[in-house]
């Protein structure tokens, strides 16, 4: 084994590189399959038992090729190929995707699948990086543990400021596929820090190689589909036909099944979605709306809507994603309003801590089908209950269905606000087919009282869960497909 000189801190330095893109490549790649598949618990868990089983091959695969060569030239190999992994996954990506989303109707297959055949070949040449490390860093065993050890360590930091960088900073200024050239460029750099005279201009080919397949997706990108990544989020602005609507929508998605919020092109200010219309109507019936709580910004049409037609009324906005307020100023015309306060705070955290009383609450929370399960508990009736005055009423806009296997989400649902009010109406967007997972707009109150065009709700026997157990995820996978 050729020993190396002269380089003092370049295999930290591949370390260190090696953990900043592994981390980044996972946060990049979950975020890349919310628009196919959404980021739902069962994606995140698909995403990381992949990797996690592919770099156990890749220490083993490396580990023994180490054995056989452990040349520093193979660490600027591996790191080249890691690019061309990177690039290849990316141009592959969308053909891939459409494959799996036609192919397979089981949530947990299509994350495991697409991770499969997307992420595990490069998380599995990262993993070989390691043990290549470690074989040329050891040059006696009175040293190996340290020598180990301190490889690790700056793996291990890079792996967390790529975390906290791509996380918090990243996904703040360019989109999860700009974000995956960065990495790419990372790891290129990287393969220069090993002997990087030898064999130059074939690493200058394979770089610039890698470089190429990686900017011809992003060079054919979709001139009708907008791409907004913030921290919390990734956007899809479209315009189309949806919803059987013959007028020409503006909508915005954060997955597969549906859009979230959107406009009529050729009148922004009119209400566009049903259950946007519906809960505008149910606070027009509501014998009391000065204080209103929307939970869920969405394009903020809705909060728009209602500041025009009660300017008196105080209307709060909680929005965990602070980035929504520019989307929907920049593609939905939204204006602000003096009676309009946005507060940027998770749903379940501002009603925990809020003294706020509110007579009117909108819940419309969702990461695109799916509810978090922090909003379905027998803690948050309770914190709910404390926040609405006894003539309250709530609002809550859930997909779910009437009957089949998908009503047991319903069921749960209805069985926490039934903690808070106990007199409940239905209201339920026209169709064909009951057992289609439709908008459900459910209204509560903690005294009588009588919504026209709803129909009385008796209680529908859920069980009630808590913070420490509520199976959100199996209720919703039961909704699926969405069909």
């Amino acid at each position: 084994m050729k020993k190396i000189t002269g380089r003092f801190g370049a295999l930290e330095s591949v370390a260190f590189a090696s953990g900043f893109s592994l981390m980044a490549f996972e946060l990049i790649g979950a975020r890349m399959l919310a628009p196919a598949i959404g980021s739902s618990t069962y994606v995140w868990t698909s995403v990381i038992g992949v990797i996690i089983a592919a770099l156990s091959a890749g220490y083993f695969l490396g580990g023994k090729l180490a054995d056989l060569r452990g040349r520093p030239g193979d660490i600027a190999l591996l790191c080249l190929t890691i690019t061309i992994g990177m690039g290849a996954m990316l141009l592959l990506f969308d053909s891939t995707m459409a494959w799996i989303v036609q192919t397979q109707s089981d949530l947990r297959f299509k994350g495991v699948i697409a991770s499969l055949l997307l992420f595990a070949p490069t998380s599995l040449l990262i993993g070989m990086l390691s043990p290549y490390l470690v074989k040329l860093k050891i040059t006696s065993l009175l040293s190996s543990g340290q020598s180990v050890a301190g490889l690790s360590a700056f793996e291990s930091i890079g792996g967390i400021v790529g975390t906290f960088v791509t996380g918090f900073i990243v996904f703040s200024y360019i989109g999860a596929r700009e974000a995956l050239v960065v990495v790419v460029v990372l790891m290129a750099a990287a393969s220069w820090l090993l002997e990087p005279r030898r064999r130059w201009r074939l690493r200058l080919g394979a770089m610039i190689f890698a470089m190429g397949i990686i900017m011809v997706p992003l060079l054919m990108t979709k001139n009708d589909i907008v791409r907004i990544d913030t921290p919390s989020a990734n956007y899809e602005i479209k315009k189309g036909h949806i919803n059987g609507e013959t007028r020409l929508l503006q909508y915005v998605t954060t997955g597969p099944y549906g859009a979230q919020s959107g406009i009529y092109v050729d009148q922004p200010n009119e209400l566009s979605f049903w259950y946007t219309r519906e809960a505008a109507r149910m606070v027009e019936l509501a014998p009391q709306k000065q204080k209103i709580l929307i939970l869920g910004g969405g394009a903020f049409t809705l909060p728009e809507y209602l500041a025009r037609s009660y300017p008196g009324s105080q209307i709060d906005v909680v929005e965990i994603d602070p980035g929504l307020l520019t989307v929907a100023s920049n593609y939905f015309d939204y204006q602000t309003f003096s009676n309009v306060h946005t507060i940027n705070d998770d749903a379940r955290a501002y009603i925990n801590t809020t003294s706020q009383q509110y007579d009117i609450v909108i819940v419309d929370v969702y990461n695109d089908s799916d509810a978090p399960f922090s909003l379905m508990t027998r803690e948050y009736a309770a914190a709910l209950n404390r926040m609405t005055t006894p003539g309250s009423t709530i609002i809550v806009n859930t997909v779910a269905t009437e009957v089949g296997p998908c009503s047991e989400l319903l069921r749960a649902v209805d069985a926490t606000y039934r903690l808070v009010a106990p007199y409940a109406a239905l209201s339920r967007v026209a169709t064909t087919k009951p057992l289609q997972r439709a908008n459900l707009l459910l209204v509560y109150r903690k005294q009588p009282y009588t919504f026209a065009g709803t129909k009385t709700l008796s209680s529908l026997g859920g069980p009630t869960y808590t913070d420490n157990f509520m199976p959100a995820e199996r209720l919703q996978q039961q909704c699926q497909p969405w069909k």
